[in-house]
């Protein structure tokens, strides 16, 4: 059943970790201190427009001010099975400055919530956020979803990473990453990525070439297996 009370409590443990004040998360959603504090003391509640304000300020998802646990279908699949937060990703990127294939480095950035793992795609440069998503993984595979992490984005952009973690996580991991360029034209390519931040060497670039049996397979099925199980050695790397 859902209680008022304990709603309002989780707001107000959620803005003490982010350092707020009640005046300064009033004054970010347009309400006064009094106001917050009647919302944490469960005396009021805020309507759906004021909740989506309180939960963009303080850094959550809705779900997490309200009783969820019958929603989640599988905990274990939530998890972050790569002991950091923090994930180095490589694969080859198109630049329309230079009209050119070249190494591209991004940072994931992992944020654990209580049932769900969010990730943001960033520059490894820049530090700028591109796209903005979740993760799930078994003991096997870590699947990446990404959207556009501004909501009045003009293109919509959708994209996902299939990582290969079946060899464990202190290695080089391979994977393929699905997304669309500029034109809306979907592309799959081979990715790599590390725990650690290494130089995205030349040896690192040439194995994320299609292979030979690769092309083969792709011409007599039409389908591209994109290969990210196979024994390259990539420990060197590291």
């Amino acid at each position: 059943m859902f209680n008022k009370k304990d709603f309002g409590i989780k707001i107000k443990v959620a803005r003490k970790s982010r350092g707020l004040s009640q005046e300064n998360l009033g004054k970010a959603i347009g309400k006064n201190a009094t106001t917050i504090g009647r919302y944490e003391s469960g005396e009021i509640m805020p309507d759906a427009e004021q909740i989506s304000l309180i939960c963009d300020e303080l850094g959550i998802a809705e779900y997490e001010l309200f009783d969820t646990s019958s929603k989640i279908l599988n905990k274990e699949n939530n998890r972050n099975p790569f002991n950091t937060n923090k994930l180095y990703l490589f694969y080859k990127a198109f630049y329309p400055k230079s009209n050119n294939y070249k190494k591209g480095k991004f940072i994931l950035d992992i944020i654990e919530k209580p049932d769900c793992c969010k990730v943001n795609f960033v520059d490894y440069k820049t530090n700028k956020i591109y796209l903005s998503g979740y993760m799930m993984s078994d003991s096997n595979v870590a699947i990446f979803i990404f959207e556009n992490y501004k909501e009045n984005n003009l293109r919509l952009e959708v994209s996902e990473i299939i990582l290969n973690i079946a060899r464990g996580t202190n290695t080089l991991m391979l994977g393929s990453f699905h997304c669309t360029n500029g034109n809306y034209e979907p592309s799959v390519r081979r990715c790599m990525i590390s725990t650690e931040d290494i130089d995205f060497s030349d040896e690192m670039y040439r194995k994320l070439e299609i292979t030979d049996r690769e092309l083969e397979e792709l011409k007599a099925k039409s389908i591209w297996y994109v290969d990210v199980v196979d024994k390259y050695d990539f420990e060197d790397n590291i």
